[in-house]
């Protein structure tokens, strides 16, 4: 939910339904039913099982009573359960409930087939909905679809078959793409709340009293990004890389990672473009002393909307950070734009992932939306949508041509049943 003023209201909505494009699309297959996923504790638990009669005992966790999709009714359903020794939800079970009971815990019955699948543990029981949820909305799955799948289907692996193990790199790849661009759009709000807030951009860098970088604008934004406990336990009267702070820096925040690196790689996934003619200035502000903020956002002029002209919609205001170079994300260093910008899939450049037409780029405009940039796009044309007040003309059917349709992507992430043209059922899990 948005709480915000007249034009982060306007990004909020715009932010719902800005694009993804066709490159982290999947292969030629049917989505024949899917669930929302829950992160990072499952719906349900499985607290007792009868392997011998083919039966178990499902409870509903805290999370359970909330959407309405996991009210558990008697008939067939599904069960994700994780592989032995496994955390994530990464196999379905077809199972009837056989009978409601108090509490929202439920009686199931399984087939012999998923006698070794089954065990006590994290789970999640409910009837999904048909096709994928997020392109034709949620509708029920007919109990025929249900019935007509096999005992276990089981997250889509490699097993020697490279098409699939193809298709499985492709359906990561889709997922990564959707929560980098979910990144990028609670960034790009962010953004908008501070400068409502404080009638200023954030700067790129705070410079300590030493004249050295000492603060990011990652940390300055973590307050707009739910993120205010965190924010506190920020000594800004010493520089990021000071003992007390530099412990801070080993800290995930999620929105800060690029789900395209590893789970627990801390490192900062997304930076400015800084430079005098960029939406980042590279002369930041600076504290008189340790103890001058946050006085010291109050003084001085920094980029602001009316110096946007050529208009928030064809600038460029945050990135990824190419997988070459490892930045901790409360340091204060981004991406110079100078004569020598490298432009996309570069090291020093804008960072780019192999997206299925081609290496590509995320990038988020100051407006609030989301576009790919094909990485062999001209770096000449990329430098127009990086300039504030350059003057050029943006080419909106050019940027996204290599992308495909813009479709919408807004949602959470999901857990599908997925058939191919072989009729052969897995699960794919975003």
């Amino acid at each position: 939910m948005c709480h915000v003023s007249n034009r982060s209201a306007a990004v909020c909505a715009a932010l719902v339904v800005v694009a993804l494009a066709a490159p982290w699309a999947g292969a030629d297959e049917r989505v024949v039913m899917s669930y929302p996923r829950f992160t990072p504790e499952p719906p349900h638990r499985i607290t007792a099982v009868d392997q011998g009669r083919g039966e178990a005992l499902v409870e509903p966790t805290h999370l359970a009573d909330g959407p309405g999709f996991l009210a558990v009714t008697e008939g067939p359903a599904l069960l994700l359960v994780p592989t032995a020794g496994g955390t994530g939800l990464d196999q379905a079970v077809r199972v009837e409930v056989a009978e409601v009971l108090d509490g929202g815990r439920a009686r199931i019955t399984f087939p012999r087939a998923a006698s070794e699948v089954v065990a006590r543990g994290p789970a999640l029981l409910g009837r999904p909905f048909a096709g994928d949820i997020m392109a034709g909305g949620p509708a029920p799955v007919p109990t025929k679809v249900i019935r007509g799948l096999p005992d276990v289907v089981k997250q889509a692996g490699t097993g020697g078959d490279p098409a699939r193990g193809a298709a499985a790199d492709r359906a990561r790849a889709a997922a990564q793409g959707r929560r980098s661009m979910n990144n990028l759009k609670q960034i790009c709000l962010a953004f908008h709340n501070y400068a409502d807030a404080n009638r200023s951009f954030p700067p790129a860098v705070v410079f300590g009293p030493d004249g050295k970088p000492w603060h990011s604008w990652r940390v300055l934004l973590l307050p707009y990004l739910e993120q205010a406990e965190l924010y506190q336990q920020y000594d800004f009267s010493q520089p990021w890389d000071s003992p007390d702070n530099a412990k801070l820096a080993a800290r995930i925040v999620d929105v800060y990672r690029d789900p395209a690196r590893k789970a627990d790689d801390p490192a900062a996934g997304y930076a400015v473009l800084v430079g005098p003619d960029a939406l980042f200035s590279p002369e930041g502000l600076r504290m008189q002393s340790k103890d001058d903020f946050p006085a010291c956002l109050t003084r001085g002029r920094r980029p602001f909307f009316q110096d946007v002209t050529d208009g928030t919609s064809n600038t460029i205001a945050f990135v990824t950070v190419p997988a070459e170079r490892t930045i901790p994300w409360t340091k204060p260093e981004d991406i110079v734009f100078d004569e020598r910008f490298a432009g996309i899939g570069k090291p020093t450049g804008i960072g780019a992932v192999e997206a299925g037409a081609g290496p590509a780029a995320l990038v988020a405009f100051a407006d609030g939306s989301v576009h790919v940039l094909a990485a062999d796009k001209d770096p000449a044309e990329v430098r127009k949508l990086i300039t504030r007040a350059g003057g050029e003309v943006v080419e909106y059917d050019e940027i996204d041509s290599r992308a495909g349709r813009v479709v919408n992507s807004a949602g959470p992430p999901l857990v599908k049943i997925v058939v191919g043209d072989d009729g052969a059922y897995r699960l794919e899990v975003e």
